[in-house]
C-alpha cells in the first residue's frame, strides 16, 4: 500500500501522522505529493504497521525490486 492509499483509508490519519512527527498537514501532504524523504521511511513504515510498504515509498529502488522478485 502507498502512503496516499494509507492516508485515504480511514479519516484523520494525515492529522495523526502529523501529530506523531511533529509536523503540520501540509508537510505529509508535501509527502504525497513529492515522495516520502528517504529519512523518514522507517519510521513512515513503523507508524503504518508496515502497511507502507518501502518499496511502495522507493518504487523505482532496483535494490528493492530485485529482493521483491527473490
Amino acid at each position: 500500500m502507498n502512503l496516499t492509499q494509507w492516508l485515504t483509508a480511514k479519516p484523520g490519519r494525515m492529522t495523526a501522522m502529523a501529530a506523531h512527527f511533529g509536523l503540520n498537514k501540509t508537510a505529509i501532504f508535501g509527502w504525497k505529493v513529492n515522495g516520502v524523504p528517504r529519512d523518514r521511511m522507517k519510521a513512515i513504515r513503523e507508524f503504518t504497521g508496515g502497511e507502507v510498504t518501502l518499496e511502495e515509498m522507493v518504487p523505482d529502488c532496483p535494490a528493492l525490486e530485485a529482493k521483491a522478485a527473490a
